[in-house]
């Protein structure tokens, strides 16, 4: 059976004014600067880091300075609970429904903590989409959580996948799928989506429209 898996920030919810300034708000909180959002996502996307906590640290070493990860977390944890109202859905719950009426399961990978998933999925009524559901919290050894090419075959096999196409935005999405061909026998084809980055050699689609096209395709030939 074949199915899709798809990560959620970057391209299920737009976290641009969300995640993103909680990553600024939570680094000035420590550094005593401003620091730019636009300083903010060159740091997480260049670098392919797939933590938004560990994206804080970053930015916050990028300065010169270093804090303690739990106190990361605490602040982030308080900021990001005033901002997520603004996050917006790119990809519509009838998107997924019809992909699901075509008979194609549906999975989630993402290393959001399961209560800030749990939040933006009843809010968007998104639960009812997906066929199994892997957030950060899912797999218990920290290491093996994406983007460690584990999580996905945890993913691919807790849905009973022969094949599967994974949508994702960030080079640590990509890297994820290499690593999972080169450990794991599984046929499996990544979509880029979203203009976060660019990955040389990949191609990115950018609208839903260009996404379902590319989907239809990446379905045929696995």
């Amino acid at each position: 059976m074949k199915g899709v898996i798809f990560d959620v920030d970057g391209v299920i919810v737009d976290v641009r004014e969300s995640y993103h300034y909680a990553i600024k708000h939570t680094a000035e909180r420590f550094l005593g600067i401003e620091v730019s959002v636009e300083e903010v996502r060159h740091i997480k996307f260049s670098k392919g880091i797939n933590n938004d906590y560990l994206a804080t640290r970053e930015v916050i070493r990028h300065f010169g300075k270093d804090a303690n990860i739990e106190e990361i977390i605490e602040v982030f944890n308080e900021i990001y609970k005033k901002l997520r109202d603004k996050e917006k859905l790119i990809l519509s719950k009838e998107f997924f429904l019809e992909l699901k009426s075509k008979g194609y399961p549906l999975g989630i990978l993402t290393g959001r903590p399961r209560e800030d998933l749990e939040y933006t999925f009843n809010k968007f009524s998104l639960f009812d989409c997906f066929d199994f559901i892997v957030d950060d919290d899912t797999i218990p050894m920290e290491e093996l959580r994406k983007p460690h090419p584990f999580a996905l075959h945890f993913c691919i096999e807790g849905m009973s996948l022969d094949a599967c196409v994974y949508v994702g935005d960030s080079r640590a999405d990509w890297e994820m799928v290499e690593g999972y061909k080169k450990m794991y026998e599984k046929p499996v084809r990544y979509i880029h989506f979203g203009e976060n980055i660019s990955i040389e050699g990949i191609k990115t689609v950018k609208t839903p429209q260009e996404l379902s096209l590319a989907l239809q395709e990446a379905l045929r030939l696995l």
